[in-house]
C-alpha cells in the first residue's frame, strides 16, 4: 500500500473547464496588439505561470507595451469571458467530496491570487481546498517544481506521498520535477503528450479508480 497523504489539483482543465475559454481570451488579447497567434503557440503556453507567459509573449512577439498594461488587459478580458462561461469540470465536485474525506487537498495554479479570488466571488466556482499556491507564492512557477514543493511543505507531506493531477505538459513537468506521483488528466492534451505521467486518466471516473488502485483500497 502506497503511503499517499495528499491529493493536489491543478486548476485550469482539472478543477474548472477553462481551456477553450483561455484560447478565446488569449486570441482576443493578442488581437489588441495586432498579432495572430498560432495554434502551436497556444499549446506551448498552456500551464505556464503568468510571469513566464508575459515574458514569453513580449520577447517572441516583440510587444513593446508595458507588462502591467498587458497584464491588465489580460485580466479584464479573462474576467469577462469567465463571468459568462466558467464552470467546474464534469465530475469534479463528486470526486472531490470523496477524496477530501481521506486526504489533505491542495490547489496549485499558475493564475494570480487576485484572479482566483475574483473567480471564487463572481462565478459558480468556489474554494474547496485546504491550501492554495498561486503564481505569486514562488519565485519560479510551472514548469519548475517550486509550486508543488511549496504545496507539499504547506500540507506537511513528503512529495513522494502526494498525488498531483495535471492536464498540461508544463504542469506535468513541474510535478515530475518535484518527485510527486503524477496523473495526467486528458482534458487538454493527448495521452502521448502526457506520456511522462505515472498514470493517465480520461475523466473523474478513471481518476477515482486510479487513486483507489494507488492507495490499495476498494473504496473511499
Amino acid at each position: 500500500m502506497t503511503n499517499i497523504e495528499a491529493v493536489i489539483f491543478d486548476f485550469d482543465g482539472v478543477v474548472v473547464d477553462t481551456e477553450l475559454l483561455y484560447d478565446e481570451a488569449e486570441r482576443e488579447i493578442f488581437a489588441i496588439y495586432n498579432i495572430k497567434i498560432s495554434d502551436k503557440d497556444l499549446i506551448e503556453i498552456k500551464g505556464l505561470s503568468e510571469k513566464i507567459f508575459l515574458d514569453l509573449i513580449q520577447n517572441r512577439y516583440r510587444i513593446t507595451a508595458p507588462v502591467d498594461e498587458i497584464r491588465a488587459n489580460s485580466q479584464k478580458i479573462l474576467k469577462r469571458v469567465f463571468a459568462n462561461k466558467l464552470d467546474y469540470m464534469p465530475g469534479f465536485l463528486e470526486f472531490f467530496k470523496m477524496v477530501d474525506h481521506r486526504f489533505k487537498t491542495g490547489l496549485v495554479t499558475s493564475s494570480s491570487r487576485d484572479l482566483l479570488n475574483w473567480i471564487f466571488a463572481n462565478t459558480p466556482v468556489h474554494n474547496h481546498f485546504h491550501k492554495i499556491v498561486t503564481t505569486e507564492d514562488t519565485e519560479q512557477g510551472k514548469p519548475f517544481p517550486d509550486p508543488y514543493l511549496k504545496m507539499c511543505q504547506l500540507l506537511s507531506v513528503a512529495p513522494e506521498n502526494a498525488i498531483v493531477i495535471e492536464d498540461s505538459i508544463n504542469g506535468l513537468r513541474a510535478a515530475k520535477a518535484a518527485h510527486t506521483v503524477t496523473i495526467g488528466f486528458l482534458s487538454s492534451f493527448s495521452a502521448k503528450d502526457l506520456a511522462e505521467a505515472d498514470y493517465i486518466a480520461r475523466d473523474y471516473d478513471e481518476l477515482e479508480e486510479l487513486i483507489l488502485k494507488i492507495v490499495g483500497q476498494r473504496k473511499f
